[in-house]
């Protein structure tokens, strides 16, 4: 599921954030959205289990959207 999160503190360290989520999910990616300083967020959980890890990676979020998915269905066969 992809996710935009604002967090609820500014300049987070994204390496932790990364390591948390990896943690959690091996396959998850995350990166800041230069335009609005958003997180972006592709993860195999619900939005409330990415502000669980977030928080207690030290980061609460403010705000968790669940983007609609771009997903074709191809891929799973």
């Amino acid at each position: 599921m992809e996710f935009r999160i604002r967090l609820a503190a500014d300049a987070p360290d994204m390496v932790a954030i990364d390591d948390a989520l990896r943690q959690a999910d091996p396959a998850a990616l995350v990166d800041v959205d230069p335009a609005g300083g958003a997180l972006r967020a592709t993860v195999w959980m619900s939005g409330d289990e990415l502000a669980t890890v977030l928080a207690q990676a030290g980061y609460p979020p403010s705000e968790v959207q669940q983007l609609a998915s771009v997903c074709c269905g191809d891929c799973s066969g």
